[in-house]
């Protein structure tokens, strides 16, 4: 073993950073060239076991805050358990000017709580399912968002009874998606003799609902988490072929 080895060793390693005397590390030389100093044993630093600590306190922090708010949608962990409000904007309701104190709040609690988002990425990251908007569209357009509402009556807190609606427009033509994850009871209106009703088969097995109009049509189907959803079409010049757009769309989201 060469001396330099030897006096790495005695600072670095048996030293463990100890300052020896010119005797003591002569005496150390003698031992180590004779083989008669143990090998330093293996210890554990506080500082490493600190930081280890540190570093599963922050997991931990991040991973019940983003059960909580919705943050994992965001780092590819799914959609958030319940509305993420956070990344929209309460709408106001106009309307209650001439209304007492007492009307306000009866006509509130028969009210979803309504919201709307600065881009159609905050919508869908904020709804506590997963929706897939076209992205093919028959003309050219982008889809925003109409609003988004809390239907949970009568304190609409729940953030589980959701509808999202987004609309692509060019013109007089339009397409409206809605997304509902809860069960509707409403009556159709319009003149259904103008109408045609029939059953479509979607992508993997989905069973759809398409009608076609004089100005376009609608197609409605559930997905395989159980959301309903609707698709319309207005085109009032009959520019395009409604069952064949319809159609396409649905399939567009059908995942």
């Amino acid at each position: 073993m060469s001396n330099k080895r030897i006096h790495d060793a005695i600072h670095h390693h048996i030293g463990e950073g100890t300052v020896f005397s010119k005797e003591e590390e002569v005496e150390l030389l003698t031992k180590l060239e004779n083989h008669q100093v143990p090998p330093a044993k293996r210890r554990w630093f506080p500082e490493v076991l600190s930081l280890s600590l540190a570093g599963a306190a922050v997991l931990l922090m991040i991973g019940l805050i983003g059960s909580q708010t919705g943050l994992f949608s965001f780092l590819g962990g799914g959609q958030p358990d319940k509305l993420d409000t956070s990344l929209l904007k309460e709408s106001e309701i106009h309307g209650l000017e001439e209304m007492s104190e007492e009307q306000k709040k009866e006509f509130l609690t028969r009210q979803p709580k309504s919201y709307y988002a600065e881009s159609v990425d905050d919508a869908l990251n904020a709804l506590p399912f997963k929706l897939n908007l076209p992205e093919k569209l028959p003309f050219d357009s982008e889809f925003v968002v109409e609003g988004v509402n809390d239907w949970h009556f009568p304190s609409n807190t729940d953030g589980k009874d959701i509808s999202a609606t987004f609309r692509a427009a060019n013109g007089n033509h339009f397409i409206l998606v809605e997304a509902v994850d809860f069960e509707q009871e409403f009556i159709e209106s319009g003149n259904q003799s103008e109408s045609s009703l029939e059953k479509v088969e979607l992508k993997k097995g989905v069973q759809g609902d398409l009608e076609v109009k004089n100005d376009g049509g609608r197609i409605q189907f559930k997905d395989k988490r159980g959301i309903n959803l609707k698709i319309y079409l207005h085109d009032p010049e009959k520019s395009y072929d409604a069952r064949e757009v319809l159609v396409d769309l649905a399939n567009q989201m059908v995942d």
